[in-house]
């Protein structure tokens, strides 16, 4: 059976088409063109390395939001059971930079949960919630970057590790899994 393969609407790369990669595309193209985002204020697919006691959780998010020089929105695509996410991501949006994100959006294309950060907040649910580029400029000079004290940042880590155990828990040497089984 031959791969087939779609273009990455931000990058133009060729990329292994799968529903998870589908999912990535309709979200990337919305953030483009319902809520005003340049593609080069999107960074895609970012992989980021946090130790978390005695090993490294490897996490990659899907989507970063960025205006001047500060990654402002956190959005993640899953495909089903968004509310079993937010624990999950509002940790990455908390470590993954010396200040909090200030917004994630966990998304499946249709519907998103969006959460204030700081205080994990639901906003609301629904994708016309995410904040456009213009509303996001206006909000810029009163957000807080706020930092995460370092007892907070212990718990935060200790969730990732939760979560990465569930989503693949023989990250040993040896593994029956295909790496897209735990990805």
């Amino acid at each position: 059976m031959e791969e087939e393969f779609i273009i990455d609407y931000l990058t133009g790369q060729k990329l292994l088409d799968s529903d998870m990669e589908r999912l990535r595309q309709r979200v990337a193209r919305f953030l483009v063109e319902e809520k005003g985002y340049a593609k080069e204020d999107i960074e895609s697919r970012q992989v980021f390395q946090i130790p978390v006691e005695n090993r490294i959780v490897t996490v990659t998010i899907d989507f970063l939001i960025n205006l001047q020089g500060k990654r402002l929105i956190l959005v993640q695509c899953y495909p089903t059971a968004l509310i079993t996410r937010e624990k999950y991501t509002l940790a990455c949006a908390r470590l993954i930079e010396d200040y909090q994100i200030p917004f994630i959006a966990i998304t499946d294309g249709f519907e998103a949960e969006v959460f204030e950060v700081p205080s994990g907040k639901l906003i609301g649910k629904d994708l016309k919630l995410i904040p456009d580029k213009s509303s996001l400029e206006k909000m810029l000079p009163e957000l807080k970057l706020l930092p995460l004290n370092e007892e907070r940042r212990i718990k935060e880590r200790r969730i990732l590790a939760a979560f990465d155990l569930l989503r693949c828990p023989c990250r040993q040497k040896s593994c029956n899994f295909t790496p897209s089984a735990c990805a």
